[in-house]
């Protein structure tokens, strides 16, 4: 099978958790014996955080491309209402994107393409007019999407093959917008082994420092709350520093006001996250919202007791409250008390964290692989 990966979102020297689901599937696909071209649209130089197989023809169309208006959009943008300047916005992007996409869209040389952001799919139809069958994919919570998209995105998504999504819960959500033929399929989780745990006095949080969505803040907090009868613990943040740097800033701030900067750490980015669970003994996952979180997911199969918050999508379901970890509702006290339940019961976080490992077999890199194999079959050959 030819297949075209399209992915408007950073890709380059980019640690995030959809960079690496792209990486993993183009990989994957290649060994499988599939043609495989995946077309990222970053302006920066060099190569994926995620290693690329030879196999693999990785090829970055926005390579120095600068995304914004001329002086001549900015006046007339200027007379517009809040949503005709988002509009106009979206057109400007995507006739920006679609020159550099379309010599790499060439109808005769692909079977189906992935679409790995709605705005991809938006700019193949509307823009380049393309005939080959598309799976789009939705790396989030749908309605994080759906819920202020424009009209051609709806077009566009309906008129596509068909629209994955990561969780079951997520198809009703996903039929209140869209009408078109949604497939389940979530993303893989590595199966690992205990053999090389050590277990320390750790809790630890995998990603990017962001206040939005990841919010470190609450943790922090949290863990102030329950320093002085805890002091051989200690925190650690691993994840990229620079995607919001005043929130990082912020961050660091905050633990020095608390004087936790002998218990509280920031490490950075790392392509060794096993080693990173192996060490710990706790994960830590305060966000806001997620689509599938691979941080969660893999610290789980690694063996950590998780720690979520009741609200957050995804993490609500991969956590079953009480039994592989713990679920609190939003605020710095609930959390605190989440974390001070497993950090005072070794037992208890070996019952939790096997668990954890266990109900992570599902996602088994195979299973999920043979599923998306079926549907590329399917919609490249019109059955779907």
């Amino acid at each position: 099978m030819r297949i075209l990966m399209v992915n408007l979102w950073k890709m380059i020297n980019s640690a995030g958790g959809a960079e690496k689901v792209f990486c993993e599937m183009a990989n994957m696909l290649s060994e499988r014996g599939h043609s495989v071209t995946a077309i990222a649209f970053d302006k920066n130089k060099g190569k994926p955080f995620y290693a690329v197989n030879e196999n693999v023809k990785f090829i970055n169309s926005g390579q120095g491309c600068k995304l914004g208006k001329n002086w001549w959009q900015k006046i007339r943008a200027s007379f517009y209402s809040k949503n005709e300047k988002e509009l106009y916005s979206e057109e400007i992007y995507d006739d920006i994107r679609s020159k550099r996409l379309a010599p790499f869209v060439n109808e005769k040389d692909f079977d189906v393409i992935i679409s790995y952001n709605p705005s991809a799919t938006r700019i193949l139809i509307h823009k380049l007019k393309v005939k080959i069958p598309i799976i789009t994919m939705f790396h989030v919570y749908p309605e994080t999407i759906l819920k202020d998209m424009s009209f051609l995105t709806k077009i566009a998504l309906e008129k596509c093959s068909v629209i994955q999504v990561l969780l079951p819960s997520y198809v009703n959500i996903t039929r209140k917008y869209i009408d078109n033929k949604i497939v389940v399929i979530p993303n893989i989780v590595p199966q690992y082994s205990n053999s090389d745990c050590h277990k320390e006095k750790c809790i630890v949080n995998v990603a990017r420092i962001d206040g939005q969505t990841k919010r470190q803040i609450l943790l922090i907090e949290a863990f102030n709350k329950i320093k002085t009868k805890y002091p051989d613990w200690k925190l650690e943040f691993w994840g990229d520093i620079d995607y919001d740097k005043k929130y990082y800033k912020k961050c660091q701030n905050m633990i020095s006001h608390y004087k936790l900067s002998e218990q509280a750490f920031f490490r950075g980015a790392t392509d060794n996250v096993l080693d990173v669970y192996n060490k710990a003994a706790i994960f830590a996952f305060p966000s806001a919202f997620e689509g599938f979180p691979l941080a969660l997911t893999e610290a789980m199969s690694a063996g950590l007791p998780a720690v979520g918050c009741k609200s957050c999508p995804a993490v609500n379901e991969l956590i079953k409250d009480g039994e592989n970890g713990f679920l609190c509702e939003n605020g710095v006290d609930a959390f605190a008390q989440a974390l001070e339940k497993l950090m005072s019961d070794e037992e208890l976080r070996e019952k939790m964290g096997q668990a954890a490992k266990e109900d992570m077999k599902q996602y088994a890199p195979d299973k999920i692989w043979d599923m998306w194999e079926k549907l590329i079959e399917q919609v490249a050959q019109g059955k779907l």
